[in-house]
């Protein structure tokens, strides 16, 4: 987000695209409609966009600047684009395609893909340029599409609405699949780390425990993986055997420390019993973990929050993370939010944050103190004897010192916890993340 057109320049004069594409999330997608304006004024190339902002805030395409936007899974309607351009074709009529031509046009959402090993493998050289600046010896692999829970926070519950009835909605890869997609980054490029970002890995536990056996005997790599407490508490073997297969770092959501409001308002259907075993089994596995959490919610109060900051103590999270809760369009708690006043007729989605670490949205008592606990969460878990200190220090306004402190902890907590190489991870944050520390 810290990049402008100058760094693109030469490679749109190179490459002379027929669309620019751009992948944005609500917070981003401003400056990607600052970015397509430019790139329309120099070179008269036309945009679309993808991503969640696009897919639940179509109305995006009605924007100044913006041509097309592809709501939902894009691989097939994309395809379909550059084949109708290389023909000299009209794409109007393409699956899940908004555009403006006269009136806001919604085509029809295609069925989902049955196999998503029928997909072309991910092009892992397309961001070589990053090569010298970011660090490349961790990799992302996706196993599978889908989430079946139903957090009212997340994008997820909304997307599985509008595919209903169009294909099944969680899909998962053939373990050979991911294997030769293992192999092939161990060949080819200098990865030392596999982060597997599914929502939540190995929600078959036959399929996981299948696949965690071939990939110790055939790929070897430490890996990291997103879980969730309550399945790793169902099953005492279950963090023994991702330790056994080089797991040595998961990540899942606590979200709040109240059980009742992570239950009732975010539906996380997750209870504190569960968290403390999850907590405990992985400790016992020698499996490092990152807890998700968030303050700011609709209806939480102030002792809310501490009592967040008190589970991630008990627990001994390793690297806790802790957000502002964000009104994403689309979600059930954004609508819950409007429907209590926390968010008035007023609130605009273009004025979101370009980070979810900055401030809150929300009209609730005592938000800034739960601004300031959000910037020293880190701390006060990690170093629970600064806790007292910190619950005096929230009640001073918002300031740069605070949201520089956070931003180092932060930055080292991201560091140890992704097994990311500390001075390339460092260059790359100072140019592309200054929005980290303070507003741009």
């Amino acid at each position: 987000l810290g990049q402008n057109l100058s760094d693109f320049e030469a490679k749109i004069k190179a490459f002379q695209p027929d669309l620019v594409g751009f992948s944005v999330m609500s917070g981003s997608h401003e400056w990607g409609r600052q970015m397509a304006i430019q790139i329309k004024d120099k070179f008269g190339i036309q945009n679309i966009f993808g991503g969640s902002h696009p897919t639940f805030f179509p109305e995006f395409v009605k924007e100044e600047g913006v041509d097309f936007a592809i709501r939902g899974e894009g691989e097939e309607s994309m395809l379909e684009i550059m084949n109708r351009i290389d023909r000299k074709e009209s794409f109007s009529d393409i699956p899940n395609l908004s555009y403006q031509n006269g009136q806001l046009v919604h085509n029809p959402l295609r069925n989902l893909a049955k196999r998503l090993d029928d997909y072309p493998k991910p092009d892992r050289f397309l961001y070589g340029d990053l090569d010298n600046r970011a660090d490349r010896q961790v990799r992302n692999v996706i196993t599978s599409r889908g989430c079946p829970f139903h957090c009212t926070f997340c994008f997820e519950d909304a997307m599985r609405d509008m595919y209903k009835g169009k294909g099944k909605y969680v899909r998962i890869r053939e373990i050979d699949e991911v294997i030769k997609e293992c192999k092939r980054l161990k060949e080819e490029t200098d990865v030392k780390v596999i982060y597997f970002a599914d929502d939540v890995f190995g929600m078959k536990r036959q399929w996981l425990y299948d696949f965690l056996e071939v990939y110790k005997k055939e790929i070897g790599l430490e890996f990291i993986c997103l879980v969730r407490a309550d399945i790793v508490a169902a099953d005492e073997p279950y963090a023994q055997k991702l330790a056994d297969a080089g797991c040595r770092s998961v990540f899942f959501g606590v979200e709040s420390g109240n059980e009742k409001l992570r239950n009732a308002v975010l539906d996380k259907q997750l209870t504190d019993e569960q968290i403390l075993k999850a907590a405990d089994l992985l400790h016992k596995a020698g499996i490092k973990f990152r807890t998700y959490n968030i303050v700011g919610l609709p209806d939480e109060t102030l002792e809310d929050a501490f009592s967040t900051v008190e589970l991630n103590i008990k627990i001994k999270a390793d690297y806790p993370w802790c957000s502002i809760f964000s009104p994403f369009p689309g979600t059930e708690l954004t609508d819950y939010a409007f429907n209590k006043g926390y968010l008035g007729k007023e609130f605009d989605y273009n004025t979101l944050d370009k980070s979810f670490f900055l401030e809150s949205k929300l009209k609730l008592d005592h938000i800034r103190e739960m601004e300031n606990l959000q910037k020293f969460f880190q701390t006060a878990v990690l170093w629970p004897w600064t806790y007292p200190i910190i619950k005096k220090l929230i009640k001073l306004p918002p300031n740069m010192l605070f949201k520089a402190w956070f931003g180092f902890v932060y930055f080292i907590v991201y560091i140890k916890s992704e097994k990311r190489n500390f001075f390339k991870t460092l260059k790359f944050a100072l140019k592309n993340y200054k929005h980290v520390l303070a507003k741009e």
